[in-house]
Formats: structure tokens, C-alpha cells, sequence
């Protein structure tokens, strides 16, 4: 089945004001149409050519463009649109990539969607990283599906659990019956409802096993039902923090802004020590999005005639994009991990931390969660919840370093 498509729309030539009909594309996806991204990059995608004088204009619909070999998806923002409008955009043209996709490609990076305005916006990003990797000396690495980190599995157990088995460290059938009962919930008062009845579901154990049952789903090749369950995850995350049951999670987050020590920081850092110190204190500095603020960062030094500040933030985002290339290897990762399992005190984390900052990031949690799923898979129980463990020491040093 085709993943990339078109859709019928009216334009009014800004020329000639002529009305007419064309074809524009709304989801595009690299590794299938490898000329609609040679397209997108000579910035000739989605010009609509007007019948009448001839003027060609960007079309200004929306697009959803999928970069498999970068890990990375775009949303091209339509212009003069309302956010809760391009949000359903995104929403819906992103459910489509996924469920195009076979099961073993559906990857975590989806769902971290990058926003730009407008097709252009899309356009200077692609590039913005192409120019960074052929910098680095080396092209975009291939995906792999995230548990590839733990290598191929020598044996297999003989009789697998079934995934909604309950995890061994998390005890009481009625948490586990509450679960079952989140996932059949048809409204958001019923999902309530629930939570009223277990209360515990919005605790530390109740996080715990809905991770641990979707490990295991995962594990047994029901993908369907590990996604459920992540997602019933993210909505009790949610809930924890104050918003109700039925307001849905934003499938697609807007660019965020780094925060002013972190920029000053990272200007600061005059080593290669120095620059991980950095990272570890300020692990969004390795996101997608911070790079474009660096990059717009560069932008208006120039135009401010502040060459010395440019050429200053070059070089640091060039050693960031070392460090993300380096977090893309999967021996770099597992060796992050394996030191991060030998820490014996605070200290020692800390010290792991300093090495590897990358165990910060989001491209971590969702190496640790494969993981997790990879050992569950080849039988080894202790390996999988000792990488749901650190993923959640992880997580709540990331959450101090951000309310700092």
C-alpha cells in the first residue's frame, strides 16, 4: 500500500486571480518517493502551476513529510491557519504515515513530530540537517527498530507469558483488572470512573505495571496492544499532573525555546568536557527543535553584523550534532546503558551522566523501553525491569534538571 498521496484543492492564482483545481501533496515519505524529497529540497514540492497565466505559488496546504534514514517526521504548518486546526491536521495526516507502515516500522521518533511554518519552513530544517551530517563527515544512519541495541537473540523461552500476564514485581490482581478495564473504556467518564474505583493506577505501582504489561505485549509481537497501553500510560501521566481524562495528548508538539542559562551555558563551553557537563545539566540541548533556535540564533548575529557570535554558535552547534550522531549509534547507547548498570551510589550515576548526557534525552527512554522489550522477549526478566528501572531514574532526574 502506498504511504505518500495527494489531495484535490482550489487555489486562486495571486497573479491573475484565476480559481482553478490542482493536486498537492499531503503526505510524503522519503524512502518511498525518493524524488518528491529531492523535490521538497529544491523547493519545487506542491508549486501549483496556474492554467491561465502560467504563475507557479506554493500551494499552502499542509504536509506530513517522513524522513525514515533521518529518524525524523515535519509538519509543515498551512498558513494563516488556527492551531486547534493544524493540530487535527497533523493528527490525522500522522495517523495515516502510521497506519501505512507495517508493525516492525512503527517506531517511537513518530510521535515526536517537528513543527515549522509553512512548506519552506520544512524545507530549510531538512536541509538545516543534511548540512550538519555532511559536515560531521557521514550520512544519516539507517533506522533500526530500537531493540536492535541489545543485539539478536541467541534463545528464545520455550512457553512466553501472555502479555497481559501481571509482572512479577507488581502484586494485586484488581490493579491488573483495573487495567484491562482502562482499555476497554469507551468515554472519558468511564476511564474516570475507574480511576475513581483503583485509585492506585495514579500511582508509582500503577505506572509500573500499565509499562510492564505494555513491555510484554511488545515482547509477544502484539504491537496493537502495547500501543493501547502506552497511550492509557501517557493519558494516567497526565492525570497525575491535573487534567482531566478525556483531554487527549497533543500528538504534535510546537517548537519550544531554550532557556537562557542553558544558551549561555553552552556558549561558555570551551571543551569537549566542558560541552557534556553542559549537555548533562541541559540535555534539551541535544532535541531537534534546540537546533533551530541555533540555527535562527546564527541567523540574526549575522544580520545584527555579529560575525564573532555566529561563527561561536556554529561551532557549538556542530559539536552538539557530533554528540546526536553519536547518541544515533546503538554501541555507544548500549555501552551508556551497561555503564549506567554498573553504578553502584549517586555518585557514580552522576559521573555516568557527566559521560554520557545522552541518557537524558528522549532518543534514551526510548532505547531503554526496546530494550526492555528485547529482553522480555529472549526470557531475561531481570535485564527488562532493570532497564525500566533506569528509564525511570532517568526520567526523574530529567524532571529535576527542568524544574531547576
Amino acid at each position: 500500500m502506498a504511504i505518500s498521496y495527494t489531495e484535490h484543492i482550489e487555489l486562486t492564482c495571486a497573479h491573475c486571480r484565476v480559481q482553478f483545481t490542482t493536486d498537492a501533496w499531503a503526505l510524503v515519505d522519503a524512502a518511498e518517493r525518493p524524488d518528491l524529497a529531492e523535490a521538497l529540497r529544491d523547493g519545487t514540492l506542491n508549486l501549483a502551476p496556474c492554467p491561465a497565466c502560467g504563475d507557479a505559488s506554493p500551494a499552502g496546504t499542509a504536509l506530513l513529510f517522513h524522513d525514515p534514514a533521518g529518524r525524523r517526521v515535519y509538519f509543515a504548518v498551512p498558513p494563516d491557519t488556527a492551531e486547534h486546526t493544524w493540530r487535527e491536521q497533523a493528527q490525522a495526516l500522522l495517523y495515516a504515515l502510521v497506519g501505512s507502515l507495517p508493525d516492525d516500522q512503527r517506531r517511537p521518533y513518530l510521535g515526536d513530530v517537528q513543527v515549522e511554518h509553512e512548506l519552506a519552513g520544512v524545507r530549510r530544517a531538512v536541509l538545516r540537517r543534511a548540512h550538519g551530517r555532511r559536515a560531521a563527515g557521514t550520512g544519516p544512519a539507517a533506522g533500526k527498530p530500537v531493540e536492535s541495541i541489545i543485539g539478536p537473540g541467541t534463545t528464545m523461552p520455550p512457553a512466553p507469558r501472555p502479555a497481559t500476564d501481571p509482572p512479577p514485581n507488581i502484586e494485586g490482581a484488581a490493579l491488573l483488572d483495573a487495567v484491562r478495564a482502562l482499555l476497554a473504556a469507551d468515554t472519558a467518564d468511564e476511564f474516570q470512573a475507574i480511576i475513581d474505583a483503583t485509585p492506585a493506577l495514579l500511582g508509582d505501582q500503577g505506572d509500573a505495571a500499565v509499562e510492564q504489561l505494555a513491555v510484554n505485549a511488545y515482547a509477544q509481537g502484539q504491537p496493537a496492544l502495547g500501543d493501547a497501553l502506552r497511550e492509557a500510560r501517557a493519558t494516567l501521566a497526565r492525570m497525575r499532573g491535573g487534567a482531566p481524562a478525556g483531554v487527549p495528548e497533543p500528538p504534535v508538539a510546537a517548537p519550544a525555546h531554550l532557556p537562557a542559562p542553558a544558551y549561555q551555558a553552552l556558549l561558555q563551553a570551551s571543551s569537549p568536557a566542558l560541552l557534556n557537563a553542559v549537555i548533562r545539566d541541559y540535555p534539551l540541548l541535544l532535541e531537534p527543535w534546540a537546533d533551530d533556535e541555533l540555527a535562527a540564533r546564527t541567523e540574526a548575529a549575522l544580520d545584527e553584523g555579529n560575525e564573532r557570535l555566529a561563527q561561536l554558535i556554529e561551532a557549538h552547534r556542530d559539536a552538539l550534532e557530533q554528540c546526536r550522531m553519536q547518541a544515533d549509534s546503538d554501541e555507544f547507547l548500549l555501552a551508556a546503558v551497561r555503564a549506567l548498570m554498573l553504578a553502584e551510589d549517586d555518585d557514580a550515576i552522576a559521573d555516568v551522566l557527566t559521560a554520557y548526557p545522552m541518557l537524558l534525552t528522549d532518543q534514551a527512554q526510548d532505547a531503554l523501553f526496546g530494550l526492555a522489550a528485547g529482553a522480555r522477549a529472549q526470557g531475561d526478566n531481570d535485564l527488562a525491569e532493570y532497564a525500566i528501572t533506569c528509564r525511570a531514574l532517568l526520567r526523574k532526574v530529567r524532571a529535576g534538571l527542568d524544574a531547576h
